[in-house]
């Protein structure tokens, strides 16, 4: 959606034109080429129905009216608006939901407010009533999806980002084209970084993967490729012109996207924004169990258990303390990096899954360099409908070498995939239970305010906490530096409020499977121990310690789960759907 002073114009005589009972007329009203262009943009955004000589206001453009008229005791009117003042566009919409989930208080956040004031959408810090109406014009809105050759050939050149707003190889029309479509976003406060959205880039891949696009690409079209039983001979026959197609019953690799994008726009928007973080420290040590295996090909006595890892770091230059090192291994295990199993000797071992190797080569590759949880958020965000990734994610993306030149590089597209497939097992140390008991259930926080919440010299610990907490997809973070707990967050949260101080690890992968192992090997109301034992995989000294830890965590009472050990359980399900469904995009 998008709203400057041309656009705010036309919806003001089409409000107008409607209170006579009249809609505005091409010929009648003298409409120029401009402002048929520009009613264009607003027929894109869903504000406009047209006919080929007459326009009238959708529900969605009538709000947007009232929205402007109402605030203009601070914008002044429309006429007196500068050329490019954006009254409405992508980043600001993201303004708005970003706010509300902080229950509609910006006080910290004084670049957001600034903007917000600007529009009259905010005041004293809050948004105000009008915001509301805008963003309920934008969710009931029904865009359109109209893409000329010529449109065509623009998107299959320009990088899809996230990049700076000045690589963007196109001209304003395009840019309000693409946005009224929702293809296209902007990076709150002020739009320096953009991003084709979910639904562009397949668009995007389906274009390069060889969709002729000789006539437009509608909505019509693209919604076609949803509906199985239904066929329209025109728009089969466009379809396998253009290259989706090879027949009514198959698609073609540019089909596929085109599905996909059309998946994104009408049916599954991706709501999830998933992560992973791994600092210097984790890289070290999943390159230390990597190194083990070797050892144990011409040493068979040797295995990376927890005690052999420990003891290998020691030695080396540059030791590190024993609490990171269990801190890393669970970890890594968390995240699906490394598999823990118990060998015939009854003793847990680790190995580097799939997706370990390839973390392993990639880095090596990169000097290995870390990769924070914003980092990876700065590809994963684009893939949602009207976000696009903070102007420092980009930046530390590119740092990273996720990103380059508004393309994600192999490494990014690699991490972003292991964010968006991994079934977490979350590891939580005591003092990022502090932290998430920090954050509320009911809403969200700015960064400011949960530093606040802290002493000075703990903020680096904090931000470190948030970040491992984003990547286990406990808490999610928004662009602007909101933060939130997610679904599967609210149970862990509540599970470990009953956890009492003085346990490191309040819960780890280990904890978790025992837990699930036991909701699975429960009889008569009991568990079967020595059947969990067994469904666990852990080795029995393992399963043992993680049997008291439970008990003392108050997650078994009995012989029977509790309700905060169900909580943690829940939670494990909750997480199994952060999956997104995504074409990978490789060209």
């Amino acid at each position: 959606m998008i709203i400057t002073r041309k656009h705010a114009l036309l919806i003001k005589r089409m409000a107008e034109k409607w209170q006579g009972g009249m809609p505005l007329e091409k010929v009648l009203d003298s409409l120029t080429d401009e402002e048929l262009e520009y009613l264009f943009h607003l027929e894109l955004s869903g504000l406009v129905t047209g006919t080929t000589n007459t326009y009238e206001l959708t529900q969605s453009g009538h709000l947007i009216a009232e929205a402007i008229s109402e605030c203009e005791a601070l914008t002044g009117k429309p006429k007196e608006w500068d050329e490019n003042f954006r009254f409405i566009g992508s980043e600001v919409i993201s303004m708005i939901e970003i706010t509300r989930f902080a229950q509609s208080e910006v006080f910290s956040q004084e670049k957001i407010s600034a903007e917000l004031h600007k529009r009259g959408l905010s005041k004293d810090g809050r948004l105000l009533p009008v915001a509301e109406s805008i963003l309920q014009a934008y969710n009931i809105a029904e865009p359109g999806i109209f893409i000329t050759p010529q449109l065509a050939e623009k998107i299959k050149k320009m990088p899809p980002g996230p990049g700076k707003k000045s690589i963007l190889p196109l001209t304003s029309e395009e840019i309000f084209q693409l946005e009224a479509m929702r293809l296209l976003t902007f990076s709150v406060p002020y739009g320096n970084s953009y991003s084709l959205t979910g639904a562009g880039q397949q668009i995007r891949a389906g274009l390069l993967k060889g969709a002729a696009v000789n006539f437009p690409l509608t909505d019509e079209i693209l919604y076609s490729l949803l509906v199985e039983d239904e066929e329209d001979e025109e728009i089969e026959k466009k379809l396998m012109l253009m290259g989706a197609k090879k027949d009514k019953d198959k698609l073609l690799p540019a089909g596929n996207h085109l599905l996909r994008a059309a998946f994104l726009l009408y049916l599954e928007p991706i709501t999830v924004n998933p992560s992973i973080d791994l600092d210097s420290d984790d890289l070290r040590i999943l390159k230390t169990i990597h190194e083990l295996w070797k050892i144990n090909q011409k040493d068979p006595t040797v295995y990376p258990t927890y005690q052999k890892i420990r003891e290998t770091i020691e030695k080396s230059t540059e030791p590190i303390n024993p609490w990171k090192i269990s801190y890393t291994t669970y970890l890594l295990e968390s995240c699906r990096l490394i598999d823990s199993t118990k060998n015939e000797e009854n003793a847990l071992v680790y190995k580097l899954t799939e997706w370990g190797e390839k973390v392993l080569k990639d880095r090596k590759e990169h000097g290995n360099k870390e990769v924070l949880s914003p980092g990876v958020m700065a590809i994963t965000t684009t893939r949602m409908e009207n976000l696009s990734p903070d102007d420092q994610w980009v930046e530390i993306a590119e740092e990273e070498g996720l990103l380059g030149n508004g393309y994600p590089s192999k490494s990014g597209r690699l991490f972003a995939q292991i964010a968006t497939n991994i079934e977490r097992l979350p590891l939580i140390s005591a003092f990022e239970a502090k932290v998430l008991k920090t954050l509320p259930l009911w809403r969200g926080m700015f960064e400011e305010d949960i530093f606040a919440r802290f002493p000075k010299k703990e903020r680096d610990h904090v931000k470190a906490a948030l970040r491992k907490l984003v990547a286990h997809a406990l808490v999610d973070l928004l662009p602007g530096g909101l933060y939130k707990v997610t679904e599967a967050g609210e149970k862990f949260k509540r599970g470990v409020a009953v956890v009492p101080e003085g346990i490191e690890f309040p819960v780890t992968p280990h904890l978790l499977r025992l837990l699930i192992a036991a909701s699975q090997s429960s009889e008569s109301g009991k568990i079967n121990w020595k059947e969990a034992e067994k469904l666990s995989g852990l080795a029995t000294e393992v399963f043992e310690k993680n049997l008291v830890q439970a008990t003392q965590s108050h997650f078994i009472h009995s012989d029977k789960i509790t309700t905060a050990g169900n909580l943690l359980i829940e939670g494990v399900l909750l997480l199994k759907e952060v999956k997104t469904a995504w074409n990978e995009i490789e060209l």
